[in-house]
Parts: C-alpha cells; structure tokens; sequence
C-alpha cells in the first residue's frame, strides 16, 4: 500500500538543528514543509542559539514564524522588541514579564502573545491549575497549558477548561508516564485548537504530538463546527498495533467520525467515571480489546445502557456469556448499547481453519487453550471440550474451570493462543507440543508466532477472526448510528 502524501495543513512545527542537521538543511527543512501547507515554524530559543535564530528569521516570512521563549534573559524586552514578531510564546516559568516589554505588548494588538505553562506538581488537580492560569493571565493573552497528564479523568478536566474558551485556551497534554497515549487527543481537536504540533521523526521532542501521516488521516474527516467532537476509537492496551482504525476509518468518515486508538491504563479502568469521561470526550463507537473487555458490560449497564446479541442468526450465540464485549455505540437519542461480536469472529475463522487443516489436526482434533484474558469465557462457551492452560501459573482446568489431570498423556493436536505480547510472560509447559498454533493475535510480535516456530507447528494467526468480528461491528454500529447517507 503506497504510503498517504505528506501533509502539514494548519499545524505547528519545531525546527532544531541536529549533529546530522546543518543549520542550512534545517532551513531548507523549514521550507519544505511550508510547502506542504504548514501553518507556523515554531523557534525556540532552547532549541536554537540566538545566531541561528536570526539566520531563521531572515529565511521565513515573518507570518509564519511562531517564536517561543524558554531561556532566561536579562535582555527580554530588548530582544522580543527587536524581533517584533507576529506570534509570539513567552514560558511562565520564566516568571513576570518586565513592565516595559507588557506595555510594549498591550501597544501591539496585531501580536499574537502566549503563555505557556510546561510544568505541573502531581498533587496540583489539573482543572484548579487550569482555572488558577485562565485569573492570572490578562484576557488580550493566549494560554498554552504543554503540561503531564496521568489519567483521562485528568484529560477530561484539561478538555473542558480548552472548550470553556477555544480561541484563548491551547491543552497539549503529555502523558506522564512517556507512552504519548494521549496522542488521540491532539489528533481530536486537530485544527479546532490554535496550535497543533506535529512530530519531528528524526527527533521527537514530545511522545505526543501525531506523526504527519496521522495528522494527514485525521484531516480526511472535518473537524466540526461547536463544542461537539465526535469519535470512534479502539479502546484497550496495548493499542499501537491495532487494525481497527484503518479497517473502519471509510464506515466512520460517513458518520463524521475519525477513529483513534485511545490507551487505558489500570489505573483509568480503576475509575468509575472511566466510560462517561470518554463520552464527554465525544465518544460514540468503539471497538474494545484486552484488559477492557470485561470491563465494557458493567460500565456500559452503569450509566443506562443495554446489552444486545451480536447480528447473527446463530442461536447457538445467545449462550455466549455477556460478561465480557468487544463492541459499543451511543445512538441518536443517546442511548448506550453494547455487545459482542468476538463470538461471531471466533466461530467462523476457526471453522475456516479446522477445514484448510484437516489433514494435519484430523477431523475431530483435542484442543488445548492457553490464556484467555477478557476471551476466557468465550473461549470455554466455544471449545467446551478443550483442556485450558493458564498463562500465568500454567494450571490446568477443563472450561468448566475445574482442575485438570496435570499432565495429558498425548499433547493436543491444536493449541490455541489468546496471549498478547504484552501480557506474555512464560511459554505453555513443555507437554505441549501441538501440530497447529490458532492464534487469537494478529500483531507480528505475538509470541504464539514465536511459539510455533520453536515446537515446528503450523501457525494461523488472528487476522480472519478480527476481519470476521470486525464484519460484525460495522453492522451493529450501522443498525444504531443515524446517517443521511443512502449508501449507508
């Protein structure tokens, strides 16, 4: 598949030198992604010695050139007066500004001032600090709050402080823990916000900030007009690798909708506000992988939502235990419905697989599963004759869950792996030396991969049960989602 155009419409870009980037090729970088529609050219002064920024000066035109303060200077007012720059970023931690270079400011009302906060002490609560920032910073100022985010309750808290005040307030959100899970968010606002940063390949800066094939994915669904953001996303950690917003990014462009890979920590799942600080966020389908599988059916019923079986007319399905789902949506009148399809996906890719490899496992083959995860109990609705391994402790249980003989006197014929690499920590026990590998994973770092190379068996990995759960989705999201389209 040919990689999407390069493009840096409407964002913000940080231009540094490197030990492999000259000075002139930095420039000519510059240039090149002024060309490609870049808004601003940001030059930082921690970044930049004061002769390379001058030589960027004089390169770009001036309308284009975000300058942004970090360093102490005895010289402030001399130097920012002597820029006289159009866009202009003065950090807060540098302290109050010097009363000539306010007064210099308030006489400049074409110049666009922000202050920029970076820093924040974990006990501080973000909107307290927010809020405290918005009383403190004169009304004729921009406010860009760069700060470390822990959790989407924190997120949430940032968010409504940017949409109380679009045109004044810029939330860039860095997650604490250096993951840049909140990567999702930026791409959000894309350019509903005033400034939008994109990642430097050759030297990331912030984790954060979206690459610009992503910022060019983002721009295929327009940002809308309002307060009102809407989303669809793959809910779940790891996320990284995940399928689903390209594989659904054409069904959810019609309803208006880009699709973002949103990363839960153990900690956001720990909250009780977890599913309604989403749907704040705009929200209004999703697809949901490990650990939050057994977590959706629970949050969806806490806030009024229903359960419903998967579209399928297979009645065998409604056995299938609702503890556990994969798939979410908020219809028109609000209501939030959830179900899951993995009993569809699962049914069908392993059908497929026992017929290609019947000559290999025979046509009535003993299974064993290792792991399960949030699929557990699926998994024994499914194969209610398999022996079930865990992956943790390596104990064996029937699917009814009681104990198991230690050791089978023959190793089953297939083994089917539900344990992504993540959550891996120890391979099956050595008895098991199946002739096919059913992987539940698609990623190429699965280690039901790696397993199956080591005892020379057969491998299937995951893609036919996620193509075949994903057919699913989309329909359940088209039964519950209102769309003027006709082709829908």
């Amino acid at each position: 598949m040919t990689a999407p155009p390069r493009s840096f419409h409407g964002a913000t870009f940080t231009l540094r030198t490197l030990p492999n980037r000259s000075l002139s090729d930095t420039i000519s970088l510059g240039h090149a992604l002024l060309s490609q529609g870049l808004r601003l050219i940001e030059l930082r002064d921690d970044l930049l010695t004061d002769e390379a920024l001058a030589h960027c000066k004089e390169s770009f035109p001036a309308h284009h050139i975000l300058l942004s303060l970090r360093r102490q200077r005895s010289d402030l007012s001399a130097f920012v007066t002597a820029w006289n720059p159009h866009f202009l970023d003065i950090a807060l931690e540098l302290g109050p500004l010097p009363p000539s270079l306010t007064a210099w400011l308030t006489q400049r009302p074409i110049l666009r001032t922000i202050r920029s906060l970076h820093a924040r002490q974990e006990s501080e609560e973000v909107s307290s600090l927010l809020l405290a920032l918005s009383d403190q910073t004169p009304p004729d100022q921009i406010i860009k709050a760069a700060i470390p985010i822990r959790t989407i309750r924190e997120l949430v808290q940032g968010h409504t402080w940017q949409r109380s005040n679009p045109r004044r307030h810029v939330f860039l959100p860095i997650a604490s823990d250096g993951s840049g899970r909140f990567r999702f968010y930026r791409l959000l606002l894309g350019d509903a916000q005033l400034l939008h940063f994109l990642r430097d390949e050759d030297a990331p800066l912030v984790p954060d900030q979206p690459s610009a094939a992503e910022w060019y994915v983002r721009r295929q669904v327009p940002v809308p007009d309002g307060n009102d953001l809407p989303f669809a996303a793959i809910i779940g950690n790891p996320v990284e690798h995940s399928r689903t917003p390209s594989h659904h990014a054409a069904l959810f462009a019609q309803y208006g909708m880009p699709v973002l890979k949103v990363c839960v920590s153990d900690e956001d799942l720990q909250s009780a506000t977890l599913l309604s600080d989403l749907l704040l966020l705009g929200l209004r389908a999703a697809a949901v992988t490990s650990p939050c599988k057994a977590w959706l059916p629970s949050a969806v019923r806490a806030l009024g939502g229903h359960w419903e079986s998967p579209p399928a007319s297979d009645l065998h399905l409604a056995n299938d235990s609702q503890d556990a789902g994969n798939t979410l949506v908020v219809g028109p009148d609000g209501q939030i419905v959830g179900c899951s399809t993995d009993g569809v996906g699962l049914r069908a890719a392993w059908d497929s697989a026992r017929l290609r490899f019947a000559d290999v496992i025979g046509q009535s083959p003993q299974l064993a599963v290792f792991g399960g995860g949030g699929l557990l109990s699926l998994l024994r609705a499914v194969f209610p004759h398999a022996l079930f391994v865990a992956a943790r402790s390596g104990a064996l249980t029937t699917a009814q869950g009681t104990p198991a003989l230690p050791s089978p006197a023959e190793s089953p014929s297939v083994l089917i792996w539900s344990v992504g690499r993540s959550r891996h920590q120890q391979d099956p026990p050595s008895f098991l030396r199946p002739r096919l590998v059913f992987d539940l994973n698609y990623a190429a770092d699965s280690p039901g991969r790696d397993f199956a190379a080591q005892v020379g068996a057969h491998y299937v990995d995951g893609s036919d049960f996620f193509v075949q759960q994903a057919a699913a989705q989309q329909l359940f999201w088209k039964q519950h989602l209102a769309t003027k389209n006709p082709s829908l």
